[in-house]
């Protein structure tokens, strides 16, 4: 009986421990822009198999600027993200209860929203937690 016993704790440890590993993340493309009193920031992202992503987020600091400057850092940035997308480089990522972070990193990049397919990208900027950036899935980007 005691062997019996032990051999099923052995399996609940396994399944327990497989559970915790690093999943698959949702693949797509999807892309978001928010304007904030504080910043404009553009966001893009591909997900692959393997949880290999292409991401870029380009961001301005429109503090204090006129109402004309902001609309014109907005459109700059909307048309730097089209020239810088090509370039972006490919890397790999955890992903793990809804999240995707650096390989072996903590923070989140990413937060996946399963019942709207949305990808919340997260902002840091000074060392902390600055903005979050809701991005929409897009069949392509324009």
């Amino acid at each position: 009986m005691g062997g019996l016993r032990r051999y099923f704790l052995a399996a609940a440890c396994l399944l327990t421990l497989t559970s915790c590993g690093a999943s698959q993340a949702p693949t797509g493309r999807w892309e978001g822009f928010i304007e904030s009193p504080t910043w404009a920031i553009a966001v893009r992202l591909q997900v692959d198999d393997g949880n290999a992503i292409r991401a870029s987020a380009l961001s301005a600091s429109v503090e204090g600027m006129s109402m004309p400057a902001k609309f014109e850092a907005e459109r700059q940035l909307k048309t730097a993200m089209k020239d810088q997308w090509p370039k972006a480089v490919r890397g790999q990522v955890d992903f793990a209860n809804d999240t995707i972070t650096r390989t072996g990193g903590v923070a989140p990049l990413f937060v996946f929203d399963p019942r709207s397919r949305t990808m919340t990208f997260y902002f840091y900027a000074g060392g902390k937690l600055t903005e979050k950036v809701v991005c929409l899935p897009v069949e392509q980007f324009n």
